[in-house]
């Protein structure tokens, strides 16, 4: 039977023991899966390995465990994507965050762009839904979420190749996106109306190119899963 998978932000060593006394992963693992001593499970922490740890005594303030071995996570991608998405409605939202996270993306910039329909974002459950999303999926990371702010801004520090999702761009497959085996690589994808003028501006004097998904007009949050699977999976 395959093992549950957690992750945790504490230092695990191969042959060390280790305290949790987190309520939450207390109750999971208790309550929910109702694990008992002997029972064993896989921790990662972002280290790029996972770890096989095995109860030794669990109660309701702290549970012990033991790692009995480590192994090096084979993640299914060779690139870095970076998802700069406009914020669209809640759910929406989550489900790119979710499917991407499995997908393999890197990490989340959310967009307070001119046309967005509302103009926050619930940071700490989006950071629940990646992390619950990357233990499912056999990720050693969790990708980051940033915190919303302008187009501007969220690109200014960026280090990678930028293109933008544009249903007047040129085809995905005539890209420099195919077959790119390497790299790191950021997406924008506007709100449901799309760019405005100003922001397209923007983006032309930036010299960020524009890259179509086809002649289909897709949700937004429809752009940001199509893309991310055509960029890391094909």
């Amino acid at each position: 039977m395959r093992l549950h998978r957690f992750y945790i932000k504490q230092n695990i060593e191969v042959g060390k023991e280790i305290r949790i006394d987190d309520p939450e992963f207390i109750n999971q693992w208790v309550r929910v899966f109702r694990l008992k001593a002997l029972d064993e499970v896989i921790l990662f922490n972002d280290t790029g390995y996972e770890f096989i740890a095995r109860f030794s005594f669990l109660s309701k303030k702290e549970v012990i465990m033991d790692i009995l071995s480590s192994e090096k996570v084979v993640e299914g991608v060779s690139k870095e994507l970076y998802i700069f998405q406009s914020i669209i409605k809640k759910d929406n939202f989550e489900l790119i965050a979710q499917k991407c996270t499995e997908i393999g993306v890197s990490a989340f910039h959310p967009i307070i762009s001119e046309r967005s329909e509302k103009k926050d974002l619930n940071i700490e459950r989006i950071n629940k839904i990646v992390t619950e999303a990357s233990e499912q999926s056999g990720r050693g990371s969790v990708p980051e979420v940033f915190s919303p702010t302008s187009l501007e801004d969220s690109i200014k520090d960026f280090s990678g190749e930028l293109f933008t999702l544009d249903f007047d761009g040129e085809k995905f497959l005539d890209s420099r996106l195919h077959g790119n085996d390497k790299g790191k690589i950021g997406i924008l994808i506007g709100p449901e109306g799309g760019w405005s003028d100003k922001e397209r501006e923007f983006l032309k004097e930036k010299g960020i190119k524009s890259v179509s998904l086809g002649k289909q007009v897709l949700r937004a949050e429809t752009a940001s899963i199509v893309a991310s699977a055509l960029i890391l999976i094909s």
